[in-house]
């Protein structure tokens, strides 16, 4: 039956196998039971029609009406042949009609005659079909298709297989063909569904008018008490335990049991292990939208003040109040700041949204409006609403504040000035604060910390002195203010030329730290400086534990992306860190975190030098360089001058950027650069000896060679000297070694490059000439330096070859996925959202939808419904 959109047929097969039997027998009485909508009428024609192709004379009534005449004309004449009589919907029979028929019925044993009777379960005739099963009338019941007949219905009806969705909406017509019919005739004349490579969905962009009103007679052919019990479930939510709603309604579980019976009979809720449920999102829409709003916000409230009075979560309550709370409601606001309170860290934006909802509501005279707009204040800035946090701390400082809220509320304007790279501005609140003799002991730490991290970018001195102090005086058991400390002192060995000063210090800051609640610069500092090293395992590790963590405060996760973005760069994968970065500047900009714009930018500035998008580079230092001035927080201030020579040297030439490095930035090649980044090394190497400034090549060379001599177990700085020495004594041996021993790709390709320019020049260099230029081909390439590609193929030019690298798999279809691929589609196809990816794979959901769009590119397809049920043949 399949493409039959009539469809009544499925899943009928065992009634018709024993329809047949009783048609090779002759002889026989069939009763048919079935609802409304089942297919027993249908069942009855196909059986009549196959009667007659075996040559059975049928005799049909046409309505009830033409049933006694038909009984009369076979009480007058005995059949000739086999006969088949067929009397449907005897439910309407008069008395008279049934008693006929149950005077021929006795009477027709041994005659050659089969009576196939039918009626609508439980609505008439019981009496005759009790007589003439006690008489061994065989009974068929047909009863709602099971859910495999269902989805093969489904199926025919939607003109493809349907999905989860479609499967659980199809599920309200409770397996009744009739109903299905109805419904999906429905969907297709509102534009519901959707094909695709043989698989049906539901639109969600257009409103489902004729299957909601289809939906609604269903709701509304409830009882009254039914009804009225699925609208206090739908206020609720889309899953409900059956005690709240008796709870609601002060009732009980067992009083409502035959309205729960009906609901779930009727298909509008279906029973999960733990709770009921709604079986569709439209139907319990549907209901919901029934309430009107003034009743639906008293529900709310009931149910949020149930919830709290049972000391259930305070979270789940505050769904509730916050669409039902009231002004004045001292209870429900209550409820809406302990919500707001526990999900502070985890849940910075719906913390804001409960807070900033409970203080709206708030009577200006009450005693509570302080605390409420301290947690208001503390739960935007989690949020990263920073210009608000810092108006509304603001606006309450301007009236008479008790001096312990007080005190609360400028903090936190410490704190935003601070994040929003007003650092002068934070170290003078701070110093303010700590100056007051009854400052809680609670706060006195969080104000420390505030105070130290604004002394980094405003005044290196102050903060080195604040921060051995803190150390001399915190010795013993771990904490934040510690951790700080040793932080801070970290990142000014990095910038003074000690990376391994510098390294102690960010490992011990980690492993001090003891608040989830911070913005994990202790731990993120540690991972810029491995990653800078190329210890590119361990970072990783220390930024998996900082994403895994319970806190997803705002500051936290975007500085969080920027350094994973610096950090896929330094590993080679450019197009990963330029989705990571954009990310993260297009939230730092949003959301007012000026700190962490000009380390975005940065990394975005090397991604297009290394892509040759020079314009995009050209814009992005230009952008930083007013910041990262007051920066060098997150990036060393040498980072950000070395972008900015690498940049001037390719838009400028090198006469500009040498300029620069000794004009601007004398002090750069003295710095820790060549800690944060060894590769830094072999190309001021370079640039020195095109320019003539021998001088300068060998600072350089001394430098990274002290490094290396210094910390012997930094094996990325250790290869950055062999490099440098390399150029500089045009030693290919020494650059065939760099390009072994460098630690990341780019550095790697460098040297191999390096290695092939000078061969190039010596009398039987050729052939390992080509060979070190190809190696350094494929090596950019991989990494998706395009710019760089393009210098070596011109290079190669010259040298007479020219080819084209295969791609290392195929550009398109399930084998042109990566391992990071392969496990994002894996984890789409279980449902996972990008935010839920993102925390099980240790990355951004920037990230995740980067690699969704590259996926979707290589399958062909469009949309996540696609990408299951591809995965599902994988």
């Amino acid at each position: 039956m399949s493409g039959n959109r009539d469809g009544v047929f499925r899943g009928r097969e065992g009634e018709r196998e024993l329809l047949n039997g009783v048609l090779d027998a002759g002889t026989g009485v069939v009763l048919v039971d079935g609802a409304a909508g089942t297919g027993k009428t249908r069942l009855l024609a196909e059986v009549a029609a196959v009667a007659a192709r075996r040559g059975f004379d049928v005799a049909t009534a046409q309505d009830e009406l033409d049933q006694p005449f038909l009984l009369a004309r076979l009480a007058e004449r005995e059949p000739d042949g086999p006969t088949l009589v067929v009397l449907d919907d005897l439910h309407l029979a008069e008395p008279g009609t049934l008693a006929a028929l149950r005077a021929l019925l006795p009477a027709s044993g041994d005659a050659k005659v089969v009576w196939l009777l039918a009626r609508r379960r439980g609505e008439g005739a019981d009496r005759l079909f009790a007589a003439a099963a006690h008489r061994g009338a065989v009974r068929i019941d047909l009863r709602p298709l099971p859910e495999q007949e269902v989805v093969e219905l489904v199926t025919d009806l939607a003109g493809g297989v349907p999905d989860h969705d479609l499967r659980a909406l199809a599920s309200t017509a409770g397996g009744n063909p009739a109903a299905l019919i109805g419904l999906f005739d429905a969907l297709e004349r509102d534009g519901q569904l959707e094909l695709a490579a043989g698989n049906a969905s539901l639109r969600t962009d257009r409103l489902p008018r004729r299957t909601e009103a289809l939906l609604g007679d269903l709701v509304g052919s409830l009882s009254g008490t039914a009804r009225h019990l699925l609208q206090v479930a739908s206020v609720l939510g889309q899953r409900f335990e059956p005690g709240d709603v008796a709870e609601m309604l002060a009732s009980s579980t067992a009083i409502l049991l035959p309205a729960l019976d009906e609901v779930i009979g009727a298909g509008v809720v279906m029973s999960l292990e733990d709770r009921l449920a709604f079986r569709h999102e439209i139907l319990w829409r549907l209901v919901a939208d029934s309430v009107p709003p003034p009743v639906r916000r008293a529900l709310h409230r009931e149910a949020g003040e149930m919830l709290l009075a049972r000391g259930d979560s305070a979270v789940i309550a505050a769904k509730h109040l916050l669409h039902g709370a009231q002004r004045g409601d001292v209870r429900s606001i209550d409820g809406l700041v302990s919500a707001a309170k526990a999900l502070l860290w985890n849940a910075p934006e719906a913390a804001a949204e409960l807070a900033v909802r409970a203080l709206e509501l708030t009577d200006q005279a009450s005693a509570s409006l302080l605390h409420r707009t301290v947690i208001a204040v503390r739960a935007l800035t989690a949020a990263g609403k920073l210009a608000a946090a810092q108006a509304l701390a603001q606006e309450a400082l301007s009236r008479q504040v008790a001096p312990d809220a007080a005190a609360k509320l400028r903090h936190c304007v410490a704190t935003t000035t601070l994040l929003t790279a007003r650092h002068a501005e934070s170290v003078e609140i701070s110093e303010a604060l700590l100056r007051e003799p009854d400052l809680r002991p609670e706060l006195v730490g969080w104000v420390e910390i505030t105070r130290m991290m604004a002394l980094l970018g405003h005044d290196r001195r102050r903060a080195e002195e604040l921060a051995e102090s803190v150390v001399r005086t915190h010795q013993g058991s771990p904490d934040d203010v510690l951790a700080t400390a040793l932080a801070v002192l970290a990142a000014i060995a990095r910038d003074a030329g000690q990376p391994g000063a510098a390294l102690e210090l960010a490992r011990e800051a980690a492993r001090s730290g003891t608040s989830h609640d911070l913005s994990a610069y202790p731990q993120l500092l540690l991972a810029t400086l491995l990653s800078g090293l190329r210890e590119f395992a361990e970072a990783d590790s220390v930024v998996r534990r900082v994403r895994g963590g319970p806190s997803a405060v705002v500051t936290r996760e975007t500085m969080t992306s920027v350094v994973q973005a610096r950090m896929l760069l330094q590993a080679g994968r450019i197009e990963e860190a330029s989705i990571e970065a954009r990310g993260a500047l297009a939230v730092a900009e949003e959301t007012g975190h000026e700190t962490l714009v000009a380390p975005a930018l940065a990394v975005l500035a090397m991604v297009a030098v290394h892509t040759g998008d020079l314009p995009a580079a050209v814009e992005h230092v230009e952008r930083y360089r007013g910041r990262a001035a007051v920066d060098g927080l997150v990036f060393s201030r040498a980072y950000y001058q070395w972008a900015d020579v690498l940049v001037t040297h390719v838009g400028s030439g090198l006469d500009e950027a040498m300029a620069l490095l000794t004009g601007q930035y004398p002090g750069l090649v003295a710095s820790g650069l060549f800690a944060e980044e060894p590769r830094a090394a072999g190309w001021f190497v370079r640039r020195a000896l095109e320019a003539g400034d021998e001088r300068l090549a060998r600072d350089v060379v001394d430098r990274v060679e002290r490094l290396a001599g210094d910390h012997p177990a930094f094996r990325a700085v250790a290869a950055a000297a062999l490099h440098a020495r390399g150029l500089v004594d045009g030693d290919a041996e020494l650059l065939e070694l760099a390009s072994q021993q460098h630690r990341d790709l780019w550095a790697r390709a460098n040297a191999a490059e390096d290695l092939g320019v000078l061969l190039a020049g010596g009398p039987e260099g050729r052939a390992e000439s080509v060979k070190a230029l190809e190696n350094a081909l494929g090596l950019y390439r991989e990494i998706g330096a395009s710019r760089d590609s393009a210098r070596v193929l011109g290079r190669l030019r010259k040298l007479g070859r020219r080819r084209r690298a295969a791609p290392a798999r195929p550009a398109s279809g399930w084998s042109g996925l990566d391992d990071t691929e392969r496990a994002i589609a894996n984890l789409v196809a279980k449902g996972q959202t990008n935010r839920q990816i993102s925390t099980q794979l240790f990355m951004s959901p920037h990230t995740v939808n980067f690699h969704l769009r590259k996926i979707f590119r290589k399958l062909g397809i469009s949309s996540r419904v696609e990408l299951v049920m591809r995965s599902r043949d994988h």
